[in-house]
């Protein structure tokens, strides 16, 4: 696919969005609290004071209030939902009931499982069960519904709408909850199906998110970072997505150097030297502009990932590689994973 049929497709999506609205916020004041703009911004300086306390969920959390579907049979593999309480409650109770769905191949008996996190405004699980066909039919994966996202989603918004809004400390606390819900959602693996993490997979921010908790020692596995963000006051004042939440911010008087004052720790080039010695296989498409150039080079530079995959995709046009990145998540388990029963075929 040349660059001219990548971004076509990316603007035939970008325009969906526009028409139905998703991204963009027509009352941007209903995403603050009684203090407003002044008031966002204190719970952002205090929240960049120090980022891996404010983000850091107790060592020890619990699934609580769990329920689960009985296992439904697919093509080659198995698939229940399971829900339960979330150990960091926003006062949202559609958003309050994590959400994930565990799948299971028929063909094996392994006791690994490696986890996913998906991008952003997503409400189809059929789509990320389409990309990661060939993965799920060969080793357990966990499907973890994001703050707001799939089933979360408040009656009257769109899938996402309260992640990024036009307050940018609403970004902070829905990390700080993904943060919380992860690792309830790892315990319930090992101790409700006997499951082991062996990786994480992120895709947008998905993957940003992964990077962050990772770089914070919120995680300790191997991590398959997929169209990563960078910078988000850059992307948002300079990325081809940006253009709703960057009207809004505008509409309430945060303009891009308030805005990366207020966001300053939400780079992920400052935290990602971390990882120094950690396996992180870094998949990127070269037409990516949701958060454009020179964002993407830092934060591979910071990184120096373990194996840098770069495709003729953009943000959202690298599922159409899906059989291509599959191979390369299964190579890259293999690798970090020696103990991942008999590898993956």
């Amino acid at each position: 696919m040349t660059g001219a049929q990548v971004h076509a497709i990316e603007g035939c999506l970008r325009l969906k969005n526009r028409i139905l609205g998703i991204g963009w916020h027509p009352d941007p004041y209903r995403h603050f609290g009684p203090g407003g703009v002044e008031e966002a911004e204190q719970l952002c300086a205090d929240a960049n004071a120090d980022l891996p306390a404010f983000l850091g969920p107790p060592a020890e959390l619990h699934a609580e209030n769990l329920d689960r579907s009985e296992p439904s049979l697919r093509r080659g593999y198995t698939v229940e939902t399971v829900r339960f309480d979330s150990p960091l409650p926003s006062g949202c109770p559609e958003n309050d009931r994590v959400a994930f769905r565990l799948y299971r191949p028929t063909a094996s008996t392994s006791r690994k499982v490696v986890v996913f996190h998906h991008a952003m405004w997503q409400k189809r699980w059929a789509l990320w069960e389409w990309f990661l066909a060939d993965l799920i039919e060969r080793v357990p994966v966990a499907m973890m519904a994001g703050p707001y996202h799939f089933e979360r989603k408040p009656p009257g918004e769109y899938s996402g709408e309260s992640v990024c809004t036009p307050n940018p400390f609403r970004l902070f606390e829905a990390i700080r909850q993904w943060c919380w819900d992860q690792r309830a959602l790892h315990a319930a693996l090992r101790e409700r199906f006997d499951l082991d993490p062996v990786g994480v997979i992120g895709y947008s921010i998905g993957a940003f998110n992964t990077l962050l908790a990772t770089s914070g020692g919120i995680l300790d596995l191997p991590v398959v970072s997929i169209a990563s963000t960078n910078r988000y006051s850059y992307g948002v004042f300079h990325g081809v997505i940006g253009h709703g939440i960057k009207a809004g911010m505008l509409r309430v008087g945060i303009d891009e150097a308030r805005l990366e004052r207020m966001t300053e720790t939400l780079q992920l080039d400052r935290w990602v030297r971390n990882l120094a010695d950690h396996s992180v296989l870094y998949i990127e498409g070269i037409h990516d502009r949701v958060d454009p150039p020179p964002s993407l080079r830092r934060l591979k530079e910071a990184l120096n990932p373990s194996r840098v995959i770069l495709l003729p995709a953009g943000h959202a046009t690298i599922v159409l590689h899906r059989r291509e990145v599959n191979e390369e998540i299964v190579r890259f388990l293999n690798d970090t994973s020696p103990n991942l029963d008999h590898g993956i075929s």
